[in-house]
Order: C-alpha cells, then structure tokens, then sequence
C-alpha cells in the first residue's frame, strides 16, 4: 500500500472513531435507533443488532451488486445475521469502522407507525489480517436508505436498500452490501 494511501486509510479511521454513540439504552426515537444501529456496528453486539431488526427484515443489495460474488437481489434476517456473525467472527470488532451521517434525519409526525430515512452517508472500514493470499482492507462509502416501523414503542429496522458506492484507487473499495456478501459464505 502507497504511502498516501496509508495515511489517507489512518485519517479515516480517525474520523470513523469520531462517531456519537446513544445516550441512552433505547430507541425510542428514529435518531436513537440509527444511533445503536451505529453503535452495534462498531461493536459486532450480535444479540443488540437481532434487536434493531424486525423478523421480517429484508436488505436490499445495490442494483450493481446483483449477481457480483453470486449476490441475490435481496435477502432477509437468517441471512442478514449469518453474515453480521461471519464478518466479525473473522476480523473482530476492533477491525470494523462504521459511520453514518446522521445530520437531516429528522423524526416521524406524531402517531406515525412506519418511517423512511433517504440518502444517509456512510463510511465502512474494515480490515481483515488474515485475508488469503495477504491482508486486505475494504472501503464502502455511498448511501443508504432505511425503513422503521414502530413496535411496542420502540423504532426498529424493516428494510435497508444499500445504494451507490465511492471508488478510489489504492484501496479495495465496495459497497456495504458487498462486504456484508462476502462474509455470508
């Protein structure tokens, strides 16, 4: 790896490592729950991410993703948790970087049972030492949109649709979804 991409990948994880957790247990608000959505990511809490997750959870990979490394348009949570575990189960939580800008997300009007936040950035690090032939680093950076739906007072995540990624050279870059793919098997 060049020597500017190397700091480039060390000021990103400075700038991931910024990331405001929740400053409470619950997720009683939209903000709250992508705030522990965050958090689970940065800390591979299996059973704390199930909990977001709605059993009828469905993530929807990027259209340009479709068929790449035999990714299916979509998949549900079975799938979703399988590769959430393989991922970090293979490089560790310490080897996860997730952020997401949660700046324009605002909250439901009063009543409302479903909610969908647009176009929220994100950033993914993760890097996997023990990457066959030789370490690898994964750089996802697009958007994604979010489905949540009210139950028992609590906002949880019904569908996630990945969306477009940056692609920069020096770094093995993808989406989300792609690195999600790569850990299912």
């Amino acid at each position: 790896m060049s020597k500017y991409v190397s700091i480039a990948v060390a000021a990103l994880f400075t700038c991931l490592s910024c990331s405001t957790g929740t400053d409470g247990d619950g997720n009683g608000t939209v903000l709250e729950t992508l705030n522990k959505f965050m958090d689970v990511w940065n800390s591979g809490d299996v059973d704390a991410y199930e909990s977001l997750l709605t059993d009828d959870f469905t993530f929807y990979f990027d259209p340009r993703d479709v068929g790449y490394h035999d990714i299916p348009e979509s998949w549900g949570l079975v799938d979703e948790m399988t590769a959430y575990n393989n991922l970090f189960d293979a490089v560790g939580a310490e080897n996860v970087q997730v952020q997401l800008d949660l700046d324009g997300v605002t909250e439901p009007e009063e009543g409302a049972e479903t909610y969908k936040v647009e176009n929220i950035e994100y950033d993914v690090l993760v890097f996997d030492e023990n990457a066959d032939p030789e370490p690898i680093m994964y750089l996802a950076t697009g958007l994604l949109d979010m489905e949540l739906m009210k139950v028992d007072g609590e906002w949880v995540i019904i569908n996630w649709w990945d969306k477009a990624s940056l692609r920069l050279p020096g770094v093995e870059e993808c989406t989300w979804g792609e690195i999600k793919a790569l850990y299912y098997k």
